[in-house]
């Protein structure tokens, strides 16, 4: 294990060491996985936030890949200009201001020194064969040391076709399944692999419904604008009001492309539960990722995820079991029964115990040979559920 050394300079005192920062290692090495990759970044993360000066900032250029919004400080009117306390108070904002500035720039070049003496030798000889290593080299440019080192490490790099590469990302993040992941873990993993996406490719799953929703919002907007106001709003307002809304889509096909990825095991019902709300017009899909991870945090099984034969020890006959419940539907409660091979059929009735939601080739209240089970038996094999 190797720990970064990192010298004192006069922008800002800088901790000379990050703790536990292995070298980082890239999966042609046979190595790092992506997990650890999530780790690097990590503890760098959580060193510089607490340990440089203006950590947050550099923070910010580490999650988000861009550097942070500072605002500048405004000029004082006519007539603070005549108070000698606000004259202090906005000197000291304008010193703020230029030390915040001084020490971004100071962070972000001991940041591209950090990262890049804690890459592996193959590593950096990858990141020096990328177009554009020269002037960020000589920029100390971190944010494109980032961008370059995430592509290696998920495998997207420059040595296929591009469309090739974006199809094979597109492959992977449809692959994704959550399997024995953490709820948190999962999330993340998706949301780096949709970034990686749009970042070669464009919008993931955008299309035509996304164009017209960001059409219909933005109009919903600029009508309520001029309602308030009485005037139009402004070009830099409505690029604005686009920039927000093209996020919450984007925001929705995230959340749902990690609630269908959720593992099956522990979130099937819920699947099946969202599915068959849908179906009866109620949307409950998760509108953006921090609902996604509320809900499968949270989430808490209201039937059994399957149903199986039962084989009855007396007579070594098999009886069928299903799920039972009731869902509101304009105000009026419907009964349902889901089907021995958990099918659920909403508009179908069964010919022998009259509940819908299944065919009556598996209904659940019958024995083998189509006879009603006894009612003593019928509720024991039911678990009811009220959604």
């Amino acid at each position: 294990m190797t720990e970064t050394k990192q010298d004192t300079t006069a922008v800002g005192a800088r901790t000379a060491v990050v703790r536990g920062l292995k070298t980082l290692t890239c999966p042609d090495e046979g190595g790092t996985k992506q997990h650890s990759y999530e780790d690097f970044l990590e503890k760098i993360y959580n060193h510089v936030m607490i340990s440089w000066h203006w950590g947050k900032d550099i923070g910010h250029v580490i999650k988000q890949g861009q550097d942070p919004e500072i605002k500048e400080p405004e000029d004082l009117s006519s007539a603070d200009e005549a108070k000698k306390w606000k004259i202090r108070l906005w000197e000291q904002e304008i010193d703020r201001y230029g030390n915040r500035i001084e020490a971004l720039k100071g962070n972000k070049e001991a940041l591209y020194s950090l990262v890049i003496e804690s890459l592996s030798p193959m590593i950096k000889s990858k990141i020096k064969g990328k177009q554009g290593f020269q002037k960020a080299e000589e920029d100390t440019n971190p944010t494109w040391l980032l961008a370059q080192l995430e592509d290696i490490m998920v495998r997207f790099e420059e040595i296929k076709p591009k469309l090739m590469a974006i199809d094979d990302q597109m492959h992977r993040i449809m692959n994704l399944r959550q399997g024995d992941s953490t709820n948190e873990e999962f999330v993340k993993l998706v949301a780096k692999e949709l970034k990686v996406y749009e970042k070669h490719g464009g919008e993931f799953l955008w299309g035509m419904k996304q164009r017209k929703d960001v059409e219909t919002r933005l109009k919903d907007a600029l009508e309520k604008y001029l309602d308030l106001n009485g005037v139009i709003m402004p070009d830099d307002m409505i690029n604005e009001q686009t920039r927000i809304i093209k996020k919450q889509l984007r925001e929705e096909i995230a959340a749902t492309a990690i609630i269908k990825r959720a593992d099956k095991k522990r979130y099937g019902n819920l699947q099946i539960q969202m599915k068959n709300s849908y179906l009866m017009g109620n949307d409950m899909y998760p509108t953006s990722v921090a609902d996604v991870l509320r809900i499968l945090d949270n989430y808490e099984k209201e039937w059994p995820s399957s149903t199986k034969p039962q084989v009855n020890d007396n007579n070594n006959e098999k009886k069928r079991t299903g799920v039972a419940f009731t869902l509101s539907q304009g105000g009026a409660k419907m009964n349902y029964l889901r089907g021995t091979n958990n099918s659920f059929y909403p508009a179908i009735t069964c010919n022998t115990c009259g509940i819908k939601g299944h065919y009556q080739s598996h209904c659940p209240a019958c024995d083998k040979e189509g006879a009603k089970i006894e009612e003593e038996e019928k509720k024991a094999a039911e678990a009811t559920v009220e959604k």
